[in-house]
């Protein structure tokens, strides 16, 4: 049998409409917390199968939810014998039911025998269907609190079995004469052991008697170990006084506080220190580094300057092995070139204005910033005027890093285009005897004189004529782009306002160096307002400008001060500049260009010197401030202020470390918490005193002693007449055995399919034990170890292990009979440790995929590995 769909409507709890669906084959899980409703569905489930639609007994009003007059309705789809079908029922108001199937529909009393014929129970009762009625299926379908339980199945129950195990076993043997004999022996232990075991008649009087006799021994004795033990107990209490009273009166215990307050003081000053000496270290470290990381500049200047000067003289030496020169065509755009120049002028108007403009808001933000800190220590005061010098500079330096390396891509330019012209041109070597005097182009001539001839010129000798030279028609080109980027170099010096690029490159190194020494005096101005606890003033030069408030102060600027100019729109005029540009050089790319390896050489050549004489300077520059010594003397200096830093740090750092402020205050607050509890504790400990003085004085005047000896004897007379008795019962019960033994084997064998079924179950939970049934169907003995043990006797987690895998057992017994059988648990293996839960949960699992199985529990976790089909509940 296997459910598939279950709806619950006005059923207890369930007011409203519940549906479980989906049910699977195999394993179900239905997880929910306490008083959801997980017992209230096994309920309904069995009321619908089970009990009449049209009773009116209690337990049937019992369905309805409290305090509401309404019809309890179930509706169920279950298959069986290879058929589905639905069970709808309706109790009290309007009571009905209906059975639709493979045979058709069914209704009333016609219904309720279908669903008796095809689930195999009776009918049930005026006051309810019992465990008879219910059948099988009651015996599998365990409510909470029951799975631990299983009594002799009911009759109904008792015949679907016994059907199924005729099919496999002959009739049961056994004869009249031995169970007359063993009737009698029964009669004969009635009066020494019931049947369960338990003494009886004469052998539990005198098993009463003696157990009252060495109750009253045992009470005896316990009077002399309670006056012993409060003898004990009164001189530990009154030892524990005095040590108590001595422990508050300790006068060392106020000399360690003193301490204690003593290396607290001394613990917040160390803290204070190891603080003051963590910004110094930081201050020198910041020094340390500046001053590293500029050696280390001027060593790669060293490195690329010698990687210059060797690139030139190779350089050099592939140009003086080549001599070939090739004439260039050149179509020049000189209309471009002016607009250009318009352009590039109105821009440098409009960021002259610009410049003005902001050096008018910095110098009003500066003298803003210098009332601000006017109150800062004096220290603080040198480091901030420090920073606003070096700022304005920056501020008014544009040669930063990128107008840096604009600047030498456009001297590249010019010494490529130099060197290319120069290659084109005419070479005029002049030498003159002594007196002789010339000009070129008005200009007087020196002796010695070598020039390159790259336009059009005019040489004077006075009293012989004049001399006109004309460059060859390719070398317009060259000298279209030289003039290009000659112009080019000398807008963007203007633009920067330096002369020349050697000042700009010199303007860049030194915004560099600002930079550099502006984040190491932001570094020591931070280290020079720190956080103080002991004030507390948190960090900031805010907040000590607040601490130091005396001090006078510069008059703020007033409200009718002019304010600076505004900002200037660039945009139109750096448009126009662009646009510009790009019609220049769309005009120069016109220009055909037919380099030679000589022109190439040439211009590599010019270029490696142009790198050689570059880097030459700049080292020069680097040198000239600071040479070597002082750079390393400054180095050494900035090592050893960090090493003597580090130092007094990590001395201030052991000095705090040794002394931590947390621990020494939970030492005192112990200390203080403890005398506080000593005070407490001793006007309680003197009334325990008192209270144990009294109760000796009362128990040492009865005499326990003698008590005790006179009721030892009387209990050895009593265990005498008890054992004796006992003697007899026991031989009894020897026999009894024997012969219940003979009946058990003939048992085994009629149960020995369920006993089959049961084994591996119960060698996997319980590895080397075995399982015998009584011929009532319960779980009879456990065999294990060499011993047996009754099964009401084991613990109620293995009795509800065992009840659970019997009734696995039954159900594979009637399934393989053809019979209706599935297993429904409410809260089972709720006495299960972690270990035998997870074997039986693999049991469990194991049998699904013989039957369907569905789980009703609140323990979720337990579950949570359990591969199942999970229903929801609502």
């Amino acid at each position: 049998m296997r459910i598939r769909r279950l709806s619950i409507e006005n059923f207890r709890k369930f007011r409203a409409p519940v549906v479980l669906d989906g049910f699977s084959d195999g394993l179900n899980l239905v997880c929910e917390p306490n008083e959801s409703g997980k017992s209230t569905v096994l309920e309904a489930l069995r009321a619908a199968l089970f009990e009449r639609y049209n009773s009116k007994s209690g337990r049937i009003r019992s369905f309805r939810p409290h305090g509401d007059d309404v019809a309890p309705t179930v509706t169920v789809e279950f298959e069986v014998a290879g058929g589905r079908w639905q069970m709808a029922k309706r109790f009290l108001q309007g009571p009905s039911v209906t059975l639709d199937g493979p045979d058709g529909r069914f209704t009333a009393e016609a219904a309720e025998e279908k669903l008796q014929a095809l689930l195999g129970f009776n009918r049930a009762g005026n006051s309810g269907a019992d465990d008879d009625s219910r059948g099988a299926l009651g015996l599998l379908w365990v409510e909470q609190g029951q799975s631990f339980q299983l009594g002799s199945p009911a009759e109904t129950a008792r015949r679907t079995l016994e059907e199924a195990l005729a099919s496999e076993v002959g009739a049961v043997t056994g004869g009249r004469r031995a169970k007359a004999v063993q009737q009698q022996v029964e009669k004969a232990l009635a009066d020494f052991y019931t049947a369960t075991g338990k003494p009886t008649g004469r052998l539990k009087q005198a098993q009463d008697a003696a157990a009252a006799s060495r109750e009253r021994a045992s009470a005896c004795a316990q009077e002399l170990m309670q006056f012993d033990e409060v003898l004990k107990r009164l001189e530990t209490k009154r030892n524990e006084q005095r040590r108590l009273v001595r422990d508050i009166e300790d006068p060392e215990a106020d000399k360690e506080l003193k301490a204690l307050d003593a290396d607290i003081e001394r613990a917040r000053r160390a803290a204070d220190a190891l603080r003051m000496a963590d910004l110094t270290c930081r201050s020198a470290t910041a020094d340390r580094e500046a001053l590293d990381k500029r050696a280390e500049v001027r060593a790669g200047l060293r490195a690329a300057l010698l990687k210059a000067e060797t690139a030139a003289r190779a350089a050099l030496e592939n140009l003086n092995a080549h001599a070939e020169r090739l004439a260039q065509a050149r179509r020049a755009d000189q209309a471009a070139a002016e607009a250009l120049d318009t352009a590039r002028m109105q821009l440098r108007q409009a960021e002259e204005l610009q410049d003005k403009a902001q050096a008018a808001r910095r110098s009003a933000a500066d003298r803003q910033q210098l009332a601000t800190a006017f109150a800062r220590l004096d220290r603080a005061n040198g480091l901030a005027a420090e920073i606003a010098r070096i700022e304005a500079r920056i501020a008014g330096s544009r040669m930063d890093e990128a107008a840096d390396a604009r600047l030498r891509k456009l001297e590249a330019a010019v010494i490529a285009t130099r060197a290319t012209l120069d290659a084109g041109a005419a070479s005029l070597s002049v030498t003159l005897q002594p007196g002789a005097a010339i000009t070129l182009d008005g200009a007087p001539l020196e002796s010695g004189t070598q020039i390159s001839l790259t336009r059009d010129a005019r040489i004077d000798i006075p009293g012989v004529g004049t001399l006109a030279f004309r460059p060859p028609a390719g070398s317009d080109a060259s000298l279209a782009r030289h003039r290009a980027a000659s112009d080019d170099l000398a807008a963007f010096l203007a633009a920067v306002g330096h002369a020349d690029p050697a000042a700009a490159h010199a303007a860049a190194r030194a915004r560099t160096q600002d930079e550099t020494a502006r984040a190491a005096l932001r570094s020591r101005l931070e280290a020079e307002c720190p956080a103080d606890p002991a004030l507390g003033l948190p960090a900031g030069l805010d907040a000590l400008r607040g601490a130091l408030a005396g001090r006078d102060r510069p008059e703020p600027l007033a409200p009718d001060a002019p304010q600076p100019p505004a900002e200037i729109d660039l945009r139109p005029f750096r448009t126009a500049e662009i646009e510009a540009t790009a019609r220049r050089q769309a005009a120069l790319d016109s220009l055909q260009k037919a380099e030679v390896r000589g022109v190439e050489l040439q211009g590599a050549s010019d270029r490696a010197e142009g790198d050689r004489l570059r880097l030459a300077q700049e080292l020069a520059a680097d040198l000239a401030p600071l040479p070597d010594a002082d750079l390393e003397a400054r180095q050494a200096a900035a090592r050893a202020d960090e090493a003597r830093a580090l130092v007094d740090r990590e001395t201030a750092g052991r000095a705090a470390k040794a002394l931590d402020v947390e621990a020494l205050h939970q030492q005192r607050e112990r200390m203080v918490k403890k005398r506080e509890r000593l005070q407490a504790d001793l006007p309680n400990l003197a009334g325990e005193v008192a209270r144990l003085e009294e109760q000796a004085r009362t128990l040492g005047g009865e005499g326990p002693g003698q008590r005790a000896e006179a009721a030892r004897e009387e209990a050895e007379a009593a265990e005498a007449t008890h054992a004796r008795l006992k003697d007899e019962g026991d031989a009894l019960a020897l026999l009894l055995g024997v012969l219940r033994e003979a009946q058990q084997d003939a048992a085994r064998r009629y149960l020995r399919p369920i006993t089959r079924r049961m084994e591996p179950f119960v060698r996997r939970l319980l590895p080397n034990a075995s399982l015998a049934f009584t011929e009532d169907y319960k779980p009879g003995l456990l065999m294990r170890g060499g011993r047996e043990e009754a099964a009401e006797l084991l613990s109620k987690g293995t009795q509800e292990q065992l009840a659970v895998l019997t009734r696995i057992a039954f159900a594979d017994l009637l399934i393989d009979k053809g019979k209706p059988a599935s297993l429904v648990l409410d809260d089972a293996l709720v006495f299960s440790d972690d270990d035998r839960f997870e074997v039986m949960t693999d049991i469990l699992a194991d049998a699904a995929r013989r039957m369907q199985v569905i789980i009703l529990s609140c323990r979720a976790s337990a579950y949570r590995t359990v591969d199942a089909t999970r229903l929801p509940l609502g």
